[in-house]
């Protein structure tokens, strides 16, 4: 709490620099948007240290105990009423400028708040007489003006950089972050100085827009706050010198002038950072959800594995690269037997629980060049890039192998032993095309399934004998 006192009695000491007497109101306060970040980040315990910073600072600027007192409570009431309304409205935590609604939210928050202070502070003032009544709306207005422009420009400021950000910037994001940096300070003192007549006699206070969306669209919220806080800073110290486009004869005209083009510039760009975030948001939602319906439509729901239309496209593709390259690629289809008593006797989950268990194990069987896929029912199918006759016969084994030993139970209950049928086919051995080598897999694993089943059958397929099988029917569905 002491850090957060001596913080806001800093920041004051330097903003009373720039009072408008009598009522020591300034055109920006920043420890209001140093109390309200304060109120947000910590909670309600951090009241006595805007308290007491508040009321300290007063007391410096001969204001009464008494004066100095309501100023304290009445800022402290302000930030505690606009963390209230923030996180009611808005959010309980950052961020709180990710939305454009929650832009506008605060905005009008900063307004509501910051009759708080003004009103207790300019008639505490008034009660001692330092303030006549007759003054009571100009000096009430004045406060008014400061409190509102100090949160709405320095609050998104701390509040952005408060929050860590791992993005690493490339060399040609530095160079451009140099290069709107160095231009909008110039544009911004070309615009808002007296040392170049030719640009201040001239209402140009519109060129600064430009700066805050290139901000908004090529940076993060850091920036944006940044490059507001910046641009406002030289406006409000310029307006104070009675110097630039909003220094007016009438010094209310000034201010109100004055709070118009911050609020334009925050609003603006902390809107548009915004847009830009959910934009971004929206996109990243979007790309996931094609990725989900990508692989939704190219996997199979139960056990995971590829579903028919993968393996196509993966066989069509390595067909090419195998033609092309000369290599040997193998497709081993695998049926289980006696796969119907198991859902007669213990049910369709059950059933389920084995299909699972045998796409478990041949995801293990598999090498990241290949593909296993559920073929369908209780078949499944594997594509072997690369893959000799020899080694094809032994992978096969194994797996059969594997798939014996897995006597699964499913609720308490064994389902007895798996086996399973493999018919193995190779090109260029038995096919010159995928479809006539689908043809020879399952002519062999139909002969596997013939002649006693729990075995592995090479294809004896020749690659000028067309067969008919489900070679067809399983490109047509694919």
């Amino acid at each position: 709490m002491g850090l957060l006192a001596a913080a806001y009695f800093a920041a004051a000491k330097v903003s009373l620099m720039f009072a408008i007497p009598p009522g020591y109101a300034t055109a920006v306060w920043p420890p209001s948007g140093i109390a309200l970040a304060a109120a947000l980040l910590l909670g309600p315990r951090c009241w006595p240290g805007i308290w007491l910073g508040a009321a300290l600072v007063n007391l410096t600027v001969a204001a009464s105990p008494f004066a100095a007192i309501l100023i304290g409570t009445g800022n402290t009431l302000e930030a505690l009423t606009g963390a209230a309304l923030v996180r009611r409205y808005i959010a309980d935590t950052p961020p709180y400028f990710d939305r454009v609604r929650n832009v506008v939210m605060f905005v009008a928050f900063a307004a509501v708040c910051s009759t708080v202070a003004a009103t207790i502070g300019v008639g505490s003032l008034a009660l001692e007489r330092s303030v006549p009544w007759p003054e009571f709306v100009p000096n009430w207005g004045t406060w008014w003006h400061g409190d509102t422009a100090g949160i709405i420009i320095v609050t998104p400021l701390i509040l952005t950089w408060i929050v860590r950000y791992d993005i690493a910037w490339s060399p040609a994001k530095k160079w451009e972050a140099a290069g709107f940096a160095s231009s909008l300070l110039l544009t911004a003192f070309l615009v808002f100085g007296n040392g170049t007549p030719k640009f201040s006699s001239l209402p140009l206070t519109f060129v600064i827009l430009p700066f805050i969306i290139w901000a908004a669209f090529r940076f993060s919220r850091r920036e944006v706050t940044t490059a507001i806080a910046a641009v406002c800073s030289i406006a409000v110290w310029y307006t104070v010198e009675r110097q630039g486009p909003f220094a007016l004869d009438t010094l209310n005209l000034s201010l109100l002038l004055l709070l118009a083009f911050i609020s334009t510039i925050v609003a603006t760009g902390l809107m548009l950072s915004a847009a830009v975030g959910e934009r971004n948001r929206n996109r990243e939602k979007l790309e996931q959800a094609l990725r989900d319906l990508r692989e939704q439509a190219s996997t199979d729901p139960l056990t995971g594995l590829a579903n028919r239309r993968s393996l196509w496209e993966f066989l069509q593709r390595e067909w090419i690269r195998a033609r092309r390259r000369k290599c040997p690629i193998a497709i081993v289809m695998i049926d289980l037997d006696h796969f119907k008593p198991v859902n007669d006797t213990f049910g369709h989950d059950a059933g389920d629980y084995v299909l699972t268990e045998v796409a478990g194990l041949l995801k293990t069987h598999v090498r990241a060049s290949d593909i296993a896929c559920r073929f369908g029912g209780e078949e499944f199918a594997l594509v072997l890039p690369d893959a000799t006759l020899d080694a094809v016969r032994r992978r096969a084994e194994g797996i059969r192998e594997a798939i014996g030993r897995l006597e699964p139970g499913h609720r308490g209950r064994r389902l007895g032993r798996v086996t399973a049928s493999l018919g193995v086919a190779l090109f260029p051995d038995h096919a010159d095309d995928p479809e006539s080598l689908l043809r020879a897999a399952d002519q062999a694993l139909y002969e596997a399934k013939t002649t006693g089943r729990n075995r592995v059958l090479i294809s004896s397929a020749s690659r000028a004998r067309p067969q008919p099988s489900r070679a067809a029917d399983f490109k047509q569905q694919a």
